[in-house]
Order: structure tokens, then sequence, then C-alpha cells
């Protein structure tokens, strides 16, 4: 069983630590189901369930950052925080994975959920948007703040 443990980081070290900061509206919710294609040997000819990927579909309304220097699309996928935590604990579960342990970089919002965000801070890495820490998601009033940081 793995170990997860929270370091908290603040808006600034999320600011300088985002590739990709947008100003976003909500759209609806998105599910993907990914095939487990790694497995014990103990699993191999077991038929597994699929890990399903959750997160939400945004509408991009304005970029902040952009320091990948990447092409945003009107609309990104960005999966919840924590969904390669849940695959790894889903092949832990049932295809004979190993337990492992993360470090998990939090960020404290009022904000109580990614689908109320109006600002997200992004990794963006080989065609993913991800969240750049837990609950890397903020409101719009921050938006000033946020530009300050950015000076």
């Amino acid at each position: 069983m793995g170990i997860i443990k929270s370091s908290e980081v603040s808006l600034s070290e999320l600011v300088e630590d985002a590739n990709l900061i947008v100003k976003v509206k909500f759209l609806k919710p998105f599910e993907e189901s990914l095939p487990v294609v790694d497995r014990s040997n103990e699993q191999k000819d077991k038929a597994l369930p699929p890990f399903i990927k959750k997160g939400c579909v945004f509408n991009v309304t304005e970029i902040l950052k952009n320091t990948a220097r990447i092409e945003v699309p009107a609309k990104i996928l960005v999966p919840n925080e924590n969904w390669r935590r849940s695959m790894s604990k889903h092949k832990e579960q049932h295809a004979g994975g190993i337990g492992k342990s993360f470090n998990v970089a939090t960020y404290k919002t009022e904000v109580s959920s990614l689908r109320k965000a109006d600002i997200l801070f992004l990794q963006h890495f080989q065609g993913m948007f991800d969240l750049a820490a837990r609950d890397a998601f903020e409101s719009v009033e921050a938006a000033d703040k946020i530009k300050m940081l950015l000076e």
C-alpha cells in the first residue's frame, strides 16, 4: 500500500511552477476509459476492468501565462488532479501492481471544486493538461494578484 504525503505550495510558487495559467469556463465533465496494459504475470490472462479517468472540459477564455509556448485550443480537457494516483491504485488492486508512495503539492484555495474554477494553473506535457498541484485553481477575484506575480 502506497503512502501519500502532502506539502503546501503558495500562490507565488504555483504561479512560478505552472507552465500554463488560463482563465476558463466549465463546460461539462468527461470520462475516458483506459485499458490496463501492464500487469503482473498472474494477471496476464485475466479480463481486467479498465481504469476510468475523470475530469472536466473547459472553454479557455484568456491565457495569462504560456511558457510552454503551445497553441492552446479553445476547449481543453483537464483530468482530476489525482488521476495518476488513482490509476496506480487501480493497477495495484486489479493487475498486481506495486504500491507506490507519492508526494503531493497542495494549494489552499477557497474555490470548492474544479468545476467552479475560473483560473487554472496547469502543466502541459506530452499533449496533456494536468493541474500543477492538488487544487491548483482559483476564482476570478485572484486574477489581479496573479497578474502582479507574473510581472
